[in-house]
């Protein structure tokens, strides 16, 4: 699937709430137990007020995504990945990846991400790349591929 990456305007945190909704709510329900609405809304808005180079994924004209990959000291952190629910399953978020690894690759570091407990699609999708874990959080798996 073809797509292309851009920066994530001020005016999209909206939508950007919604997608964040899609894509964790089900896993926050099995991991916590219920999804707070208002709690869930506080931490998305905080969290993106700090997160720094966050980009839509765009196919044709739809906004079908986003990504934010951080450079760290030692190693490269992917903040964060989602993807809308219609376009999952199709090779969009595995060719992210792959040009998120190879990136940090390029640059002789390693590619790190945590993932919660009960996100099991995204983990098997982390390790079918390559990706192991080297901690276990109490909420998340930290995962690193070199």
């Amino acid at each position: 699937m073809e797509y292309s990456l851009r920066r994530v305007r001020t005016d999209e945190l909206d939508w950007l709430c919604q997608l964040n909704e899609e894509s964790y709510r089900d896993v926050v329900i099995r991991q916590f137990g219920s999804w707070e609405e208002d709690f869930q809304r506080k931490v998305f808005y905080d969290q993106w007020k700090v997160m720094r180079p966050a980009q839509i994924v765009v196919c044709g004209d739809a906004r079908v995504g986003v990504v934010s990959v951080e450079p760290r000291k030692d190693y490269d952190w992917l903040q964060e990945i989602q993807i809308k629910t219609e376009y999952r399953g199709q090779g969009l978020g595995t060719s992210l990846m792959q040009r998120f690894v190879a990136k940090a690759r390029s640059r002789n570091r390693p590619l790190r991400l945590q993932v919660l407990h009960q996100n099991h699609r995204a983990k098997l999708l982390y390790q079918r790349l390559g990706f192991v874990e080297i901690e276990p959080l109490e909420s998340h798996f930290l995962m690193q591929i070199e």
